[in-house]
């Protein structure tokens, strides 16, 4: 079944009173609970279309000028402000950017269990957060939930992100290239992490990344993004195998050492 439908869409940016399009008659259809890697180098307008899914593009002056996205059999822009961070949530690149830096991180994750859970007391909310934090890996609840961003590392503030996206239980969670900037080790763990939680939460996981061998590991199914199209999508053994399009070929060889 699909839990996710995405039929012609278009979207872009006003730059300079000008619309200049970025997405192209984007289809794509997501399975309930897969790992779906969208692949493509910078600029192939991967975090454009994960924008556009979480109704997030026009704060970037964006918006979607064509087509439409089903969530649950349902049309999800309309709806999106009213499901975002509790059915469907995403985790961006650089929690640097997305943290608060003047409040502790465990208000922040709380402040994400609030907006949709405001029957629960505050016992209920503080035990709430420490499930979540165990289920990402954040030990020493007690220091790291008083902790600011700064004071913890990347690793952790990345964690910190993604329990966040998870704590309201979400049906699918964007991955927004979420190891950038993050040691070969610590992107492992990461990786990792994501694989567990899909498997424990019964997530549907949509992987955004510039990196087709984290996507061969991770995903069950590859879309290949190249300047605003998608170019080609398939089971991932058979991208690995049977590669159709020249770009896929091109990150294969980059990666893998792929010869035609």
């Amino acid at each position: 079944m699909d839990i996710l439908s995405i039929k012609n869409l278009s979207a872009g940016y006003i730059v300079n009173s000008v619309f200049v399009e970025v997405l192209h008659n984007i289809n794509l259809n997501i399975n309930e609970g897969e790992s779906f890697a969208v692949v493509g180098q910078s600029g192939s307008g991967k975090s454009t279309l994960a924008l556009s899914l979480m109704g997030l593009i026009s704060i970037d002056n964006g918006k979607i000028s064509k087509g439409s996205i089903e969530f649950c059999g349902k049309d999800l822009q309309p709806d999106i402000s009213e499901i975002r961070g509790k059915d469907i949530s995403i985790v961006l690149q650089d929690p640097h950017s997305y943290l608060n830096p003047v409040i502790k991180v465990g208000k922040q994750v709380l402040e994400a269990l609030e907006v949709y859970n405001k029957d629960l007391n505050k016992e209920e909310k503080i035990n709430r957060v420490k499930e979540i934090f165990k289920k990402v890996k954040l030990d020493d609840f007690d220091r790291i939930y008083n902790s600011y961003p700064h004071q913890l590392s990347g690793g952790q503030k990345q964690r910190i992100l993604i329990a966040m996206a998870v704590i309201n239980n979400p049906k699918l969670i964007i991955a927004d290239e979420p190891t950038s900037g993050l040691d070969t080790d610590v992107q492992e763990q990461i990786l990792e992490l994501f694989s567990e939680l899909k498997k424990e939460m019964n997530l549907t996981v949509i992987m955004i990344t510039h990196n087709i061998s984290v996507a061969k590991k991770y995903c069950d199914r590859i879309a290949v993004m190249y300047k605003g199209e998608v170019v080609e999508q398939n089971v991932t053994a058979e991208i690995f195998k049977n590669p159709q399009h020249e770009y896929t070929k091109l990150l294969l060889t980059a990666t893998t050492g792929y010869e035609d």
